[in-house]
């Protein structure tokens, strides 16, 4: 090195610095299409960070579509398909002993994914409240879960943990996701 400057004197070790920044470009070619591929629902989920202290649980993400949701829900798929449920993207987050779970799915409607709220408020004993930002609920019991419609989206943000704690929790989750929608429509 001289003055400051660099100097690679050995064409092999050019070409060797030249195979390394292509194959640093190709990588992260590869990881930004990976990215933009991803399903649009997939990237309505919240991302690390988005919720503070929070961490993604690892190999938690589930997609599915058509046959493919009974990947999501443990039996039972048949009740969103004839919703009108298109396809969904399940991930887990951890904080501690604490554990969120979002659900987002694509209806084939906006109506389907307001429907789908009322059945569940129906099943659920809830009582939908309609906001600028979609129509949701609240329940408390057997866990805090949030069932929400925004959009042709319909949603839901469980907490397995203490319900004062969770409801916040479950609040915070739900309105980064209805910030994801609200960008994406």
């Amino acid at each position: 090195m001289e003055g400051g400057e660099w100097r690679v004197e050995s064409p092999e070790a050019v070409r060797a610095i030249r195979r390394l920044v292509l194959l640093f470009a190709i990588l992260a070619i590869g990881l930004s299409a990976r990215a933009a591929n991803a399903p649009a629902v997939q990237k309505m989920l919240p991302a690390k960070g988005d919720v503070a202290g929070f961490d993604i649980l690892k190999d938690s993400l589930i997609y599915g579509k058509g046959p493919g949701l009974a990947d999501i829900y443990d039996g039972g798929y048949e009740t969103y398909t004839k919703a009108g449920v298109i396809d969904a993207a399940k991930q887990m987050y951890q904080r501690g002993s604490d554990y969120v779970e979002v659900v987002v799915h694509t209806m084939k409607s906006e109506k389907a994914a307001l429907d789908f709220v009322k059945y569940w408020a129906k099943d659920r004993g809830g009582k939908p409240v309609a906001s600028k930002n979609g129509t949701g609920f609240v329940v408390k019991k057997p866990n805090t879960m949030a069932y929400y419609a925004m959009g042709k989206y319909f949603v839901t943000v469980a907490g397995f943990h203490a319900p004062e704690k969770a409801a916040k929790d479950v609040e915070a989750f739900l309105d980064v996701v209805k910030k994801k929608i609200g960008k994406g429509k």
